[in-house]
């Protein structure tokens, strides 16, 4: 089985999640909400500070969502039936990985492209101050997306239970996917920076599940 089949699996089961219709329905909202209830945010754009509220929320919920699949999916013995076929181990996490990061992109996406018209209407904001709040968050939302999902499938391979899994995610992954803010907070860097510092971190994530899912006893 292809790692594009197994996406697509994958796809096909979370994209009609609880969580991640909550999170279809719940990010929109709450840019709405943000917009009817919030007046000024110390003169931050509704499309920013929407990036980074769903960024930390949706983070959370994405990388618990995570960890719980592959858990139920290890205690339910479900990867057995993959070792008698010819499926690499790390495509399995890989599909994962893929499948819920692309529904949390999208579900960000029309969050602030909402949240951005929203800014639109009103007068203190032109269209490039639009678009490029809305580059921003984007940037920022799928940095800290990036790394909570990859965290998540790595805490997912070797929690020994879905307690130990959840206070990792917790106590751990949400605090790791704060460094990417770090440029922005302090001032030092460029928001590409957070980009860039998230891929690196995303990537040896999933190359360290990689290699705790290939060696360890499913």
């Amino acid at each position: 089985m292809s790692l594009w089949l197994l996406f697509k699996d994958e796809l096909n089961g979370f994209y009609r999640s609880k969580v991640m219709l909550a999170l279809w329905v719940g990010l929109p909202a709450m840019a709405l909400l943000l917009y009817f209830l919030v007046d000024d945010i110390e003169g931050m754009p509704i499309t920013v500070f929407t990036g980074l509220l769903i960024s930390s929320i949706g983070g959370l919920l994405t990388s618990v969502l995570i960890v719980v699949n592959i858990l139920n999916e290890k205690g339910k013995k479900v990867y057995d039936l993959f070792l008698i076929r010819p499926i690499r181990r790390e495509n399995l996490l890989l599909a994962k990985f893929g499948a819920v990061f692309l529904c949390v992109m999208v579900a960000s996406l029309i969050a602030i492209t909402l949240a951005a018209i929203l800014d639109s209407a009103n007068e203190g904001y032109n269209v490039q101050d639009i678009l490029t709040s809305m580059k921003d968050s984007l940037l920022i939302t799928l940095s800290i997306m990036a790394i909570n999902c990859s965290a998540g499938v790595l805490i997912g391979v070797f929690a020994p239970n879905m307690l130990v899994g959840i206070l990792l995610v917790l106590f751990g992954a949400n605090q790791l996917s704060s460094l990417v803010l770090l440029p922005m907070i302090t001032g030092w860097g460029e928001m590409w920076m957070a980009g860039l510092a998230s891929l690196v971190i995303s990537v040896a994530l999933l190359f360290g599940a990689a290699l705790v899912f290939r060696r360890k006893e499913i």
